[in-house]
């Protein structure tokens, strides 16, 4: 009786490590599906925080608002106390003083270099990005948003020219993001990102208003082109890697 006890608990939990074992197949297979539409979630993401940024300050606020809108859901908890998210973006552009600036972001370029993408947790997604973001101003110091929140220029601190005038001058702002982290979620809506954050990004100011270099590469092929918050882009795929 006893023995005949023993082999039915062996039997179930057989049948029971079986099941989790099929069930985890399963749920990595169904995940490297999703790969794809996630990885054009992300380059949709880096194309319309680009756009969100150019345009007159009058409008920054609402474009901003839109971007978050469109590309957040809400989520409270988090295992990384810098990330941003949904609410806490929305409230930075509600209190920042985006729409007093003393300059507008006119145009814009981005270049995704790496995507990795991983499974996390049963309905979610882990992606780090490696790219860069260049944009054209016509003076001043504007803010504009990033992964991590609001921030604003300082051209300022990157030039000696006794020609330079905060008011006047144009320039080009160049800033490259080594690591950004972003958790996504599986919604009814499709794939959308929970948190954000980045590590901080190297930052530069070109005032050389004849150098059109692409985002910090010579070769312009994988750049994204962004005139205004309204231009079409061209997506190219070559430079960037899913994992």
């Amino acid at each position: 009786m006893k023995l005949r006890n023993i082999n039915r608990g062996l039997v179930l939990g057989g049948v029971l490590a079986l099941g989790v074992v099929c069930y985890t197949v399963y749920d990595n297979n169904q995940f490297k599906t999703s790969k794809p539409e996630i990885e054009q979630t992300m380059r949709d993401y880096i194309a319309d925080l680009t756009s969100a940024n150019v345009g007159s300050s009058d409008k920054l606020k609402s474009q901003l608002t839109d971007f978050v809108n469109k590309h957040y859901t809400d989520y409270t908890t988090s295992d990384n106390e810098y990330a941003s998210s949904k609410s806490g973006l929305l409230d930075e552009i509600n209190q920042a003083e985006v729409a007093v600036q003393g300059g507008d972001i006119t145009s814009a370029e981005y270049d995704i270099k790496e995507m990795s993408i991983n499974k996390s947790g049963a309905d979610g997604a882990k992606v780090t990005m490696i790219y860069n973001v260049c944009y054209d101003v016509s003076k001043g110091d504007p803010t504009f948003l990033t992964t991590n929140g609001i921030n604003t220029m300082t051209s300022g601190n990157y030039t000696n020219s006794d020609n330079y005038e905060p008011s006047k001058s144009s320039y080009k702002a160049i800033f490259s993001y080594e690591y950004a982290e972003f958790y996504l979620l599986r919604t009814s809506d499709g794939w959308k990102i929970a948190t954000s954050s980045d590590y901080g990004y190297g930052e530069d100011y070109n005032f050389d208003d004849n150098n059109s270099d692409s985002v910090a590469d010579e070769s312009k092929a994988e750049s994204e082109i962004v005139p205004d918050s309204s231009a079409e882009n061209t997506d190219s795929k070559g430079a960037d890697s899913v994992e």
